[in-house]
């Protein structure tokens, strides 16, 4: 029991690790250790030790498709997370249920940019509605929101593919949700992230209908973004914005104020350049490039 414990508190702690450095080398660590866990904590005999491994090596599993055969290590994690379901029930452990299902979701959606989008997707959403059944926004605010904004992403992906303005404005009402919970003051880098996701859906809704109210729409929301992501403390999230600021102000040129817009479109391309350099980022570095040419172009 004390072994299985500890082999699963290191798998915790190299994956923790991979978050910030040698992701698949410390992912592969800790799948092992939660690997050597599951050799004492058996359905049988510690149900509740077994559950938690099998949500661990998930999240392990999830992690590592980031970097590595995406489609091959996220069926391994939703093999995983279904495998804790067979404890963690509605009716017995309904957070534990719940957060499993939002993990599902995550898993089905990071599936989903590779291989069957719209089914991935649709498995995904069926997912966070499960999981929002225990977390409402009056008993678990925190994770309603988490969960709202991740229901909000599976519809924009869903959107690329099919009914592209239902599915935008699906995406546009879950960030919404998230909103009410994730406000500037309390929960900044949170704010940020969701009035991220907002602005790409109000850009991605633009393709379809009201170009200029929408674009505005996404230029406010990526402004709200850069309160928080500032270039000196989030680079990388800073550059990301400024980017999608670009793109939005590309796409307002076309329709109104086209010298003003796309000065302002050639203004956050190049405050993107400050982090996206040829040297470190050259795919991202030549696309950001031909943005740049094809507004002075325009």
């Amino acid at each position: 029991m004390d072994y299985a414990m500890t082999q699963n508190n290191l798998g915790v702690a190299y994956s923790t690790l991979a978050e910030v450095e040698n992701k698949t080398e410390n992912c592969e660590k800790a799948i092992h250790a939660f690997q050597e866990s599951l050799k004492a904590f058996t359905p049988e005999d510690f149900p509740m030790g077994y559950a938690m491994t099998q949500n661990n090596l998930g999240a392990a599993y999830r992690t590592l498709a980031q970097v590595k055969d995406r489609s091959s290590n996220c069926n391994k994690a939703i093999q995983f997370y279904q495998e804790a379901l067979k404890v963690y029930t509605l009716e017995h452990f309904p957070m534990d249920y719940a957060m499993t299902q939002n993990n599902l979701g995550v898993a089905y959606c990071t599936l989903a940019e590779v291989k069957d989008k719209d089914s991935n997707c649709n498995k995904a959403i069926q997912f966070y509605q499960e999981t929002l059944k225990v977390c409402t926004l009056e008993d678990f605010p925190m994770e309603y929101a988490m969960t709202q904004n991740n229901l909000g992403t599976a519809y924009g992906i869903l959107a690329e593919v099919k009914d592209k303005a239902g599915n935008c404005n699906k995406a546009i009402q879950a960030f919404q949700e998230a909103l009410k919970v994730r406000i500037l003051e309390d929960f900044p880098m949170e704010y940020a992230m969701t009035q991220n996701n907002l602005g790409i859906a109000y850009r991605i809704l633009a393709e379809t209908e009201d170009k200029a109210g929408n674009c505005n729409k996404a230029i406010q929301a990526f402004q709200e973004a850069l309160k928080v992501r500032i270039l000196e403390d989030f680079p990388m999230d800073y550059a990301l914005t400024q980017n999608n600021l670009g793109i939005v102000y590309q796409t307002l040129a076309e329709i109104k104020d086209k010298a003003e817009n796309c000065e302002k479109a050639i203004q956050a391309f190049q405050e993107a350049l400050n982090v996206y350099t040829k040297e470190e980022f050259p795919e991202v570095y030549r696309i950001i490039e031909e943005n740049i040419k094809n507004v002075y172009e325009l």
